[in-house]
């Protein structure tokens, strides 16, 4: 059954403190299942990703929908990993969402909490991975700076990012390398000297051109 146990401290000069909790004997917590999406699904930003789940409790049978919570949480690991909750999903057992613009490296968190009519709750996760593309940027001349999302680098390098996801690029104008000046002509996908880029599905080269001041 479902019992109560206390425990009451005292301090000897009249305070004191108690604290309860409820053991609930023979009554294991839910099992919680995620059915699409499995593991190993991957998304691209702006994909639609369909969930759903159920879960079953030993005394209460088939839980319903009202006992189902999902939350959505993006993990951002640059050089120390954070979260990000980007949605909750209360009482439901199904839904969809679109996958989030975000930095990389990063991945999505789906948990369903499923909840028993005694208040046991147990919790299953998906991970879920995005889809990335590596970007090339070059100069010509080489060794030039480019901005990509804000941060200087010397050409040439490379940037993993999410496909499907909104970068901006730029060329400071004017440089000097050696005893020459250099000025911006253009980009090789015809873009203003700063502008946005979406990452395609498939590895890009981006040169940024300039000429020699006169």
């Amino acid at each position: 059954g479902t019992h109560s146990a206390s425990l009451k401290v005292s301090d000897g000069r009249g305070g004191s403190a108690t604290d309860t909790v409820t053991i609930s004997v023979g009554n294991p917590a839910p099992t919680a299942t995620i059915a699409p999406p499995t593991a190993g699904t991957t998304w691209r930003v702006g994909d639609v990703i369909q969930f759903s789940g159920s879960a079953t409790d030993a005394q209460d049978g088939t839980l319903p929908a009202s006992a189902l919570t999902w939350d959505l949480i993006m993990h951002h690991c640059p050089s120390n990993c954070h979260a990000h909750v980007l949605q909750d999903f209360i009482g439901v057992a199904s839904g969809s969402f679109a996958a989030p613009d975000h930095e990389y490296p990063s991945h999505l968190e789906l948990t369903l909490t499923a909840t028993d009519s005694s208040g046991r709750s147990a919790s299953t996760t998906v991970r879920l991975d995005p889809r990335t593309v590596t970007l090339s940027f070059a100069s010509t001349p080489s060794a030039l700076q480019l901005s990509f999302n804000g941060s200087l680098l010397a050409t040439p390098f490379n940037r993993t990012v999410i496909v499907g996801s909104t970068n901006s690029i730029s060329a400071p104008t004017p440089q000097t390398a050696g005893k020459w000046a250099y000025s911006f002509t253009s980009w090789s996908d015809g873009g203003a000297i700063t502008h946005n880029i979406v990452a395609p599905a498939v590895s890009t080269t981006y040169t940024a051109r300039f000429a020699k001041c006169v």
